[in-house]
């Protein structure tokens, strides 16, 4: 983080004309293209209020522990746990449908009450990755959004851009849902599979 931070310092500090080479050089040093995984834990305000905070984080625990494996199953890697959500990348779109659709099926089936409930969001695109750190770009943002204030719980929503790039679809259910995010309408599709 240190690194990317002094770049950032030296294009605040770079006169105009060579801004476009210090921006080039970050580009080339951090972009990647991946499949960004967003997810978020229903039901925070409520469980600390009945539970406490101590239940609360004992969830955020049991979903650590449901979610790392999974990422590192389907071909991911986790970017950032922060609170009760998941940051994780793929390099294939399928992988990363195919780990949230996992996350979700075992937050259901892991037995233990309180059932957890996970909202994921995925979007795919160029981003500026700090490995395990951070990463940044409209992916990210538009991830984040499906997987924190759109997708219900239980519920994984992917962009139209992963949708297109989604090869092999068979086993999967797509319901498309128009949605307002920061005043753009997205189209986006709720992911299930199939009966």
């Amino acid at each position: 983080m240190h690194a990317f931070a002094a770049l950032l310092d030296t294009l605040i500090a770079t006169p105009e004309a060579r801004k476009p080479g210090v921006e080039q050089m970050i580009l080339d040093t951090f972009q990647r293209r991946k499949a960004v995984l967003a997810l978020d834990m229903s039901g925070f305000t409520l469980t600390v209020r009945r539970d406490g905070i101590l239940a609360y984080l004992c969830q955020i625990r049991r979903m650590h522990k449901i979610t790392r494996p999974l990422v590192l199953a389907h071909h991911g890697e986790v970017v950032k746990n922060e609170a009760d959500n998941l940051l994780a990348v793929f390099d294939d779109v399928a992988d990363a449908v195919a780990a949230a659709l996992a996350m979700v099926n075992a937050a259901v089936v892991e037995g233990q009450a309180p059932l957890l409930a996970f909202s994921v969001g995925i979007d795919v695109g160029e981003i500026l990755l700090l490995e395990q750190v951070d990463c940044f770009g409209d992916a990210v943002n538009l991830a984040y959004k499906l997987g924190e204030d759109i997708a219900r719980p239980g519920e994984v929503l992917v962009t139209q851009r992963v949708r297109e790039q989604l090869t092999d679809t068979a086993g999967l259910g797509f319901q498309s849902i128009q949605v307002s995010i920061s005043g753009m309408d997205v189209t986006t599709f709720a992911v299930t599979p199939a009966p």
